[in-house]
């Protein structure tokens, strides 16, 4: 059997001003300035079809607030005011990470618009551009090929959700994304951790991109020569994503030889929605008591050709009948839906009733859900759709990463009638002038490694924003070791609030004062730890610079010599820790030693 085809979409911000504005991509936070609440519905594009996927999300009725900050959102965001150009400097960090992998840009740049009505977009779509086609990073196991580069803007960020509305906060809206897809040429779930671990060096090698968390996400497309394609969102954690892969892999195969086996029994979901609720007028169940109190019914489904398969598991602890309630509660905003598998459950005894009610056979299952009628029976509505699905085989939709690895549905696999040309805006030519390749992140390790740092040291400081610091420090101060800059560099301030529980941080004309006057000998390796100390508390930098300032080597002998001859009689190894302890900071450790043995000497 073909292994299954896996691809990448990596999505990462760019630490430009915003896409089609002039407002800095800056996350907002504490109170927002102003609130505005939105509803979104589908409207058919170009084509005169409407998106599947948005029209799924409209049936949904939820209404979206947004949450505003005026130094980071401004009319173009709440879409009141149309947007402006296509930021030029976005667009060259896109071009700068094209060429690295050897992507062809496209001729003419069009801004397309892609219905989105989730609420993430107060317009109703996102905003994408093709910038690139072609080119091809290269992992372990071979060639993983470039399809697609693509410019796009980043969506505004879910601050609280409920069944009825989201919350967003608006200011992320708007900030330049790249996004990098593969081809599906990935073979292996290890292959794919790796595909992602190049792709995000070599966008963190172009220097314009944002760092830390949110700032970058993987997408994955999965899919086994059985099925379809499905894509999993929202993976931040590269040393998840193997795992993703295998799981969505095992769930695959798991409803291949689940619909294989509903094919074989000729199983069927019939349409006819059933109220059920007199079934359980003597129930001992609180949960249906609670539902049937609040004036709810209990409306079933039968599934002919299903029992025993609904409890089948799919992932780690999911089971086909979870998808079966993620699609209700999607869909609906119901709690979830019970199956026959299950039962007896939460107090439910009725399964013998509820068959005998609804005329099942021995290898027929049912569901029911018990909530407000109408959303019991949008919910129910959603899960026939599913359970005819999976008779089929596996469905094309999009699926959200859980923390364990596993999956869960968000929405079906939007169609091509989402994407439509952008009209506030004209066709751009992208030019390639004063645009080189960046310097590698693992070009520019080997050549730390060449200076003398070690391995992961050099790895470390490659992908630090100090590294063009460490760089002109090392070339310009010679007498210091660069694995000495490096090792200063990105582990005094841990260093300090390790050992004295203070924090500090240091800025690059501090580090610089520093090399610059151990470089000369002004200033002692011990020192360093104690000046940067001072400074934590509180007191003035170039003041404990001077404090600890080394002693030239006469005026060092002197005081040697002196505390010699007021500790006679202890052995060479106690008068240097005596000196150490007196002239702490003032000098170099193996000078003192070297002096205090040449006295004994």
């Amino acid at each position: 059997m073909q292994p299954a085809m896996i691809g990448l979409e990596i999505h990462q911000q760019l630490n430009t001003k915003k896409l089609f504005c002039n407002c800095p991509s800056e996350i907002g936070e504490g109170k927002p300035d102003i609130v505005v609440m939105r509803r979104l519905r589908a409207s058919a594009g170009e084509t005169g079809e409407t998106d599947i996927a948005a029209e799924y999300e409209m049936k949904k009725g939820k209404h979206f607030i947004y949450n505003c900050h005026h130094r980071s959102t401004c009319a173009v965001e709440l879409d009141e005011e149309p947007i402006h150009q296509l930021n030029p400097e976005a667009l060259r960090a896109v071009l700068q990470a094209a060429i690295t992998v050897g992507s062809t840009p496209v001729d003419r740049i069009q801004v397309m618009r892609k219905a989105v009505i989730d609420g993430s977009n107060t317009s109703g779509f996102q905003r994408t551009a093709l910038v690139a086609t072609g080119g091809a990073i290269t992992t372990s196991p071979g060639e993983v090929r470039i399809a697609t580069i693509c410019v796009e803007e980043d969506s505004a960020k879910i601050e609280k959700e409920s069944p009825d509305y989201t919350e967003f906060n608006l200011s992320r809206l708007g900030i330049p994304l790249i996004e990098m897809a593969t081809e599906p040429d990935i073979k292996s779930p290890e292959q794919v951790r790796e595909a992602a671990e190049h792709i995000g060096m070599v966008l963190r090698s172009t220097g314009k991109v944002k760092r830390g968390l949110g700032t970058i996400r993987q997408d994955i497309n999965v899919s086994i020569p059985e099925g379809a394609r499905v894509e999993i969102k929202g993976a931040q954690d590269l040393k998840l994503l193997p795992k993703i892969a295998e799981l969505e892999i095992r769930r695959q195969k798991m409803l291949v030889q689940i619909a294989a086996e509903l094919q074989k029994r000729k199983a069927k979901v019939e349409e006819e929605i059933h109220d059920i609720t007199s079934l359980f007028h003597n129930t001992e169940s609180a949960l249906i008591k609670e539902a049937i109190s609040k004036g709810g019914r209990i409306l079933a489904i039968k599934l002919r050709g299903f029992a025993g398969l609904i409890k089948t598991e799919i992932q780690p602890d999911r089971r086909l009948g979870k998808e079966f309630s993620e699609y209700a509660r999607r869909a609906a905003g119901v709690g979830g839906a019970m199956h026959s598998d299950e039962l007896p459950k939460q107090g439910i005894t009725e399964k013998e009733k509820i068959a005998a009610h609804l005329k099942l056979g021995p290898q027929d299952s049912f569901l029911f859900v018990a909530d407000e009628k109408e959303k019991a029976r949008k919910a129910l509505e959603a899960i026939i759709q599913r359970a005819r699905q999976a008779i089929k085989g596996i469905p094309k939709e999009v699926r959200k990463a859980n923390p364990d690895g596993t999956t869960h549905f968000l929405r079906p696999m939007p169609g091509s009638a989402r994407m439509y040309p952008e009209t506030d805006i004209g066709l751009i030519t992208p030019s390639l002038e004063g645009i080189h390749k960046p310097e590698l992140l693992t070009d520019k390790a080997a050549n730390y490694e060449k200076l003398g740092l070690a391995k992961d040291l050099a790895r470390q400081m490659s992908r630090s924003d100090i590294a063009g610091d460490f760089e002109r420090f090392a070339a310009g101060l010679r007498n210091i070791e660069p694995a000495y800059i490096a090792t200063t560099m990105l582990t005094a301030e841990k260093q300090v609030k390790t050992r004295t529980g203070l924090d500090v941080q240091v800025s690059t004309q501090e580090y610089r004062l520093i090399f610059e006057r151990l470089n000369i000998g002004r200033l002692s390796k011990e020192a360093v730890f104690e000046v940067l100390v001072e400074k934590a508390k509180g007191h003035d930098f170039e003041e404990a610079l001077r404090k600890y300032e080394s002693l030239p080597d006469e005026e060092l002998e002197k005081r040697i010599r002196r505390i010699a001859a007021e500790n006679k009689g202890l052995s060479q190894s106690a008068l240097i820790g005596k000196a150490m302890q007196q002239l702490r900071g003032k000098a170099d450790g193996k000078k003192i030693a070297e002096m205090m043995k040449g006295l004994s000497g």
